[in-house]
Formats: structure tokens, C-alpha cells, sequence
């Protein structure tokens, strides 16, 4: 037993700083992307309040190790002294505590992952699915709660008392059913939400494939979950293992909800570079303006529903996590607009703005194997490719 709980002390807190560790780098990450840190949106500030939910788990998965509760065998409350007693009823209230806080650490992390699919897929008909799946887990996190507050256990004070008249009020047995569904089923409406769209984005296949490997993820999660019910049904009284599989858990949810988020700092502290276009067409582009395409945050057409429904900064452009924007045709800078070289020569000039008036005589930067540069008459800029072109062309 003794040995248990150390294990479990040295477990929880060694994935406690990577999960803190994961967050800031989050929130550094959105700074860079954003430019301010006044610009974070909400999904980041759910984020900062899982930092505490997290925080709490370990917290609280430690205070059940090092105390007794009421889940005992029968008969077992009643040789208890009085310092035993109330020390298991203190038990039996961290140990409600520890399942209202992992209800919320796992529910505001499938929040900020749902937040980042509905931005993804922006005028997609897998945004419908995105809402549909907001709603399931908002209805699932509502019943969980109603079920587990007001129904399993009456009165509620049964909880942490010692001994119980219910033994769902020490098992939690019918809870741990119900939330497992719900997270369980909605983990797997996430996972499905984002494929779609990265199969059928224009990316190398490479890329491709390392994007789909962090979207599904989420599968470790699951398995967490798994793990954590089947130890909780299956382990004899006084088994603290199911308390480690707590840990993996919200650890794992934590390391999913924030990973899509750090390419702008991996980027910036490894000189990696945009991750190609993720904003590219995924379906076929007529080489017109009007073409229609689907991009992998929204439609590639400018059409005015589009730009209404998308957030423009002051010169017309989307920010995307891949730090490329896109322009509208005619919106923002203007094609055309030129910036003088610090030192012109032979007349030569740095020209940024959409694409589809721009002389493509002379490009100083090459493209990458099988790009074009008119791809789209939208216009696609890379902040982080610039083309000089001469005024001779």
C-alpha cells in the first residue's frame, strides 16, 4: 500500500509540469500566431482554466491516496476508531471532488478541440457535424452532472459518508457507466471530425499523415478511459491503481487538446517555417476566382457569405495556425502594391499583394515540386516566402 501511493505520488506529479509545460507553450504559441496576447480567443482562456481543473486532479487524486473513504468492504466501517472515521469521511470528499474536477478538465479540453474543428471547417458541410457533436457533449457533460448530483446518490451527503446506506454512493458504479459513455462516444465523433478534411486538403502525403497522426490522438485518450473504468470495476478494496489511469487520463487529454496548437513556436524556435498550405483547396479549382474550392479552414471563393463569415484583419487577410493567409480578390492590399528594396538595383522591386495581376517573369525565391504560382486568382500569400520580381519582365 505504502508502496502504491509513492508510486502514484512520484507518477501524478512527474506529468503534472509537462501538462503546466504544454499549456504555456500553448498560449506562447497562439501569442506569436496572433501578435498579442490581448488577441487570444476563447478556446485559449478555456485552456488557462484547465491549467486549474488539472492542477486539482492531481491535487485531489493525492489526497485520496494518503486517506481511506467509504468504498469498504462489508463490515469494515464499523471497526473503525474515530480518528479512522473521520479520516475516511475526509477521504470520501476528496474523492467527489476528484470526479467533479476530471468531468470538467475533460470537458473544457473537448471544448478547445471543438472550437479548433468548427474555426477548421468553415464553410464545410463538416462544420454541421462539428455543431452536432457540440451539442452532444454539452447534453452528455448536463446529464452526467444531473444524474450524478441527483440521482445515483440521495442525499447527496451519502457521499462521503461512513458507512453508506447505497452502495452506488461509495462505488460510483452506475456514474462511471454513464460519463464513460458519453466520453467515450463523443471522443470518437472528434476523432472523425478533422480526417475528412486533411485527406482531401492539397498537402504532401508526408504531411498529410503527420497531421492525421496528431488529430487521432485522441485515440490514446480513449484508451485512458478505457483503462481507467476497467481498473475501476475490476481491482479488489484498497486498490489505488485506478488512481494512476485518473493521472493518464487527464494528462492525455491535456497533451491532445494542446499539440495542434504549437507548430508557430516549434517554428520559431527551430526555424521550421510555415507547414506548407494548409489553407490549400481540397477540391478541384477551375483556376478562376469563382472556382468554389473548398480550402481546409473554409471555401477558396470569395463570395460575399464567405467574407462575412470569416474574420478579416484590417488588411482583408484570414490568420491561419499555419501563419499563411489568404486574400480575397480585391480586398485588403491590393494587387500590385510595392514595397522599394533597401538597395534597388536594375529597377528591380519586392511585390506583395494577390496574385492574379502579377508579372511572373523573374522569381528570386523558387516554388516547391509542383507548385504554381496561380494556383488561385484568390491569391494565396506565405508570410514566409517573398518573390522579387524585375520592372524590366
Amino acid at each position: 500500500m505504502v508502496d502504491s501511493v509513492q508510486s502514484l505520488t512520484i507518477e501524478s506529479w512527474a506529468l503534472y509540469p509537462f501538462g503546466i509545460l504544454l499549456i504555456a507553450a500553448r498560449i506562447i504559441s497562439r501569442r506569436i500566431l496572433l501578435g498579442s496576447f490581448k488577441k487570444l480567443q476563447i478556446d485559449d482562456w478555456i485552456m488557462l482554466f484547465v491549467a486549474v481543473t488539472f492542477t486539482l486532479v492531481i491535487v485531489s487524486v493525492n489526497q485520496v491516496s494518503h486517506n481511506l473513504s467509504n468504498y469498504l468492504p462489508a463490515g469494515a466501517a464499523e471497526k473503525f476508531t474515530p480518528e479512522e472515521r473521520e479520516n475516511a469521511i475526509y477521504g470520501s470528499k476528496f474523492v467527489m471532488v476528484l470526479e467533479e474536477f476530471m468531468l470538467a478538465n475533460t470537458w473544457l479540453c473537448k471544448a478547445c478541440l471543438l472550437i479548433l474543428y468548427h474555426q477548421m471547417t468553415l464553410g464545410l458541410k463538416q462544420n454541421k457535424l462539428v455543431k452536432i457533436v457540440g451539442g452532444y457533449c454539452i447534453f452528455g457533460y448536463v446529464l452526467v452532472q444531473i444524474l450524478y448530483l441527483g440521482v445515483w446518490c440521495r442525499p447527496i451527503h451519502q457521499y462521503w459518508q461512513v458507512p453508506v446506506d447505497n452502495s452506488q454512493c461509495a462505488s460510483y458504479y452506475n456514474h462511471l457507466i454513464t460519463s464513460s459513455v458519453f466520453n467515450i462516444t463523443s471522443d470518437l465523433m472528434m476523432i472523425y471530425i478533422p480526417l475528412p478534411v486533411l485527406i482531401k486538403a492539397r498537402l504532401p502525403t508526408k504531411r498529410k499523415v503527420i497531421l492525421c497522426g496528431v488529430f487521432s490522438l485522441g485515440l490514446l485518450v480513449i484508451l485512458s478511459a478505457i483503462l481507467n473504468r476497467y481498473y475501476n470495476f475490476t481491482e479488489p478494496y484498497g486498490s489505488l491503481i485506478y488512481l494512476n489511469w485518473y493521472v493518464g487520463e487527464a494528462a492525455t487529454s491535456v497533451f491532445v487538446a494542446n499539440v495542434p496548437h504549437l507548430w508557430p513556436l516549434l517554428s520559431r524556435i527551430f526555424a521550421l517555417g510555415a507547414f506548407d498550405s494548409l489553407r490549400r483547396t481540397t477540391g478541384n479549382s477551375s483556376g478562376n476566382g469563382d472556382s468554389g474550392g473548398k480550402g481546409f479552414y473554409g471555401k477558396g471563393s470569395s463570395t460575399a457569405k464567405n467574407s462575412r463569415a470569416r474574420p478579416y484583419d484590417q488588411h482583408g487577410y484570414i490568420r491561419s495556425e499555419s501563419e499563411e493567409r489568404i486574400a480575397s480578390a480585391g480586398a485588403g492590399l491590393g494587387a500590385g502594391t510595392t514595397w522599394p528594396l533597401p538597395d534597388p538595383k536594375d529597377g528591380a522591386t519586392l511585390e506583395m499583394g494577390p496574385l492574379n495581376n502579377r508579372p511572373m517573369g523573374h522569381t528570386a525565391t523558387p516554388l516547391g515540386d509542383g507548385e504554381k504560382p496561380h494556383d488561385h486568382k484568390d491569391g494565396i500569400l506565405r508570410t514566409v516566402q517573398i518573390r522579387q520580381y524585375s520592372n524590366e519582365a
